[in-house]
């Protein structure tokens, strides 16, 4: 009789304390859907001095400074992982495609070409044993292509720098994920360094949800000139534990931005919204 009043006394236990911890890895799984809406708003505010001649010009065009800039973007993504391989290696094949991209400056709107984006960005690759993305081909190009080898290049630079904890967390445990990048752009690269601190707040049916701080420090090389961006801010991560994914993310990030290009000093500063929304099957 003692036996079976301690059962139910063991099984709470022992749920209490699956409860407490959970292991954190973001990683697709063989035979899945994931269907994504990405949306980002920005708010950015310009200040611009120097060149008297150049200000000038650009206030008779209805261009003042300050200048004040809206964008607003949204994307759907959808990625599909196939069956493993003898090596536990499995195809992927992600794709992403403009719902919406707008933008207005000083209340005009400026065109956007998004028919030319036409069908969005398709990704092919596979999954490694090691649960990393390697990218084979963009667009279905072969990498031997100069400009998709270094789109696949530097995509799968990104994957060899995410690391995960090599435990299980505890409730009130952070982790944090930094990440250097240099991305190619017009002929130079742009250096990118962020961090994001993790902290697993709470656990329940299945689901951990995590408080999220980042910030990084940017330089962006325009017209020979060096256009310098930080920031720090917040968010909120919702991870599937059974689908070893994060299927709700949301930030605010707050930046500073300063330089100079030819004749003109800058000084902004913007506020940048994020979310995104997974569905997996």
């Amino acid at each position: 009789m003692k036996k079976l009043l301690y059962l139910p006394l063991l099984l709470l236990a022992l749920k209490t304390q699956a409860q407490e911890n959970v292991v954190f890895k973001i990683k697709y799984l063989p035979n899945h859907t994931y269907a994504g809406a990405i949306s980002m708003g920005m708010v950015v505010h310009v200040d611009l001095s120097g060149d008297t001649a150049v200000l000038n010009k650009m206030k008779k065009q209805g261009l003042s400074s300050p200048l004040a800039m809206n964008m607003d973007m949204k994307m759907d993504g959808t990625t599909k992982t196939g069956a493993p391989g003898a090596n536990q290696a499995f195809p992927i094949n992600m794709g992403f495609k403009f719902d919406n991209l707008s933008i207005d400056l000083n209340g005009n709107s400026i065109p956007v070409p998004t028919d030319k984006l036409g069908n969005g960005v398709s990704i092919y690759g596979h999954v490694g044993a090691d649960g990393n993305i390697k990218a084979d081909s963009i667009g279905g190009a072969k990498k031997g292509d100069t400009s998709q080898a270094k789109v696949a290049k530097l995509m799968n630079s990104i994957q060899k720098n995410i690391q995960f904890p090599a435990h299980p967390m505890k409730i009130g445990e952070t982790f944090t994920q930094t990440m250097p990048m240099s991305i190619p752009m017009g002929g130079s690269n742009m250096d990118l360094n962020s961090e994001v601190v993790y902290k697993l707040v709470s656990i329940s049916d299945g689901i951990a949800n995590f408080d999220v701080q980042q910030s990084m420090d940017m330089s962006v090389p325009i017209a020979g000139a060096t256009i310098n961006v930080s920031g720090t801010g917040g968010g909120k991560l919702v991870y599937s534990i059974k689908d070893n994914f994060a299927t709700d993310f949301s930030s605010n990030v707050n930046l500073k931005v300063t330089g100079q290009i030819k004749t003109l000093k800058i000084d902004a500063t913007a506020q940048m919204n994020m979310e995104y929304k997974y569905t997996i099957n």
